[in-house]
């Protein structure tokens, strides 16, 4: 699930804006050369252009003129942030990856403590409407599926984030599976929606969460709150009220 289903997803991914500082796109240790530092605004933009390019005439047609001219930048200029082609694509597969590592971290650190957390939080990222699931973030998703279709060794970066992601739904005080399903759940939208095979209406968001809602609930234990002693309380039907 390499997405971001925020409203800020619609102009970058993982819903950070754009900022002066200056970045290195490669995980340490990844790669024998270093690319050139630039900023996120600027990345962005050609990594933008990059994705409409993919999505106008397919990846194996991608080449730098192509992705220099969406961008409106000389070649040369885009060489400089970029020193080729694969690094190009390295760093759309990162971008994604490391988007949805923020997006799902900040979905966390918003959802209230308790058993589940993890799973609560990506219910309520992915699954409140329909509408934030956008062309622009359905275009990114499709672009970067090229990309590893392309070269599958481009993996390794998304790997990370996903042992990351279930490490943290492993720890979620759960019973085991059940995260995981939701995990899967989401997963599955999401691929026939980038892949168009079905749909994604809002009923179908509605309801698909409502199951794993429920399914949550019967397997999330209640937390009951401590008993005062010397309390005492009426019944009715055998039932304290």
């Amino acid at each position: 699930m390499t997405f971001s289903l925020s409203d800020e997803s619609t102009t970058h991914v993982g819903g950070r804006e754009p900022t002066d500082r200056t970045v290195d796109t490669r995980p340490t240790g990844r790669y024998s050369l270093p690319m050139k530092r630039t900023t996120p605004k600027l990345q962005d933009m050609l990594l933008d252009a990059t994705e409409a390019v993919v999505a106008r005439q397919g990846i194996a047609n991608l080449t730098l003129d192509a992705v220099a001219a969406e961008a409106r930048m000389s070649k040369g200029g885009l060489l400089h942030h970029f020193p080729s082609k694969d690094r190009l694509i390295e760093a759309l597969v990162i971008r994604t990856a490391e988007g949805w590592r923020s997006c799902y971290t900040e979905a966390y650190e918003r959802t209230p403590e308790g058993p589940g957390r993890m799973v609560r939080a990506l219910l309520d990222h992915c699954l409140s409407d329909a509408k934030c699931w956008t062309e622009e973030l359905r275009r990114s998703s499709s672009a970067v599926f090229a990309a590893l279709a392309q070269n599958p060794a481009l993996i390794q970066p998304m790997r990370a984030v996903y042992a990351d992601l279930h490490r943290r739904i492993a720890q979620d005080g759960l019973p085991p599976g059940v995260g995981e399903a939701v995990a899967a759940a989401i997963d599955g939208l999401w691929l026939d929606w980038v892949l168009g095979i079905v749909p994604l209406e809002q009923v179908r968001v509605v309801r698909v969460r409502r199951a794993l809602e429920d399914m949550l609930a019967r397997a999330t234990p209640v937390r009951r709150s401590p008993k005062v002693k010397g309390s005492s309380g009426r019944r009715s039907g055998g039932r304290r009220v």
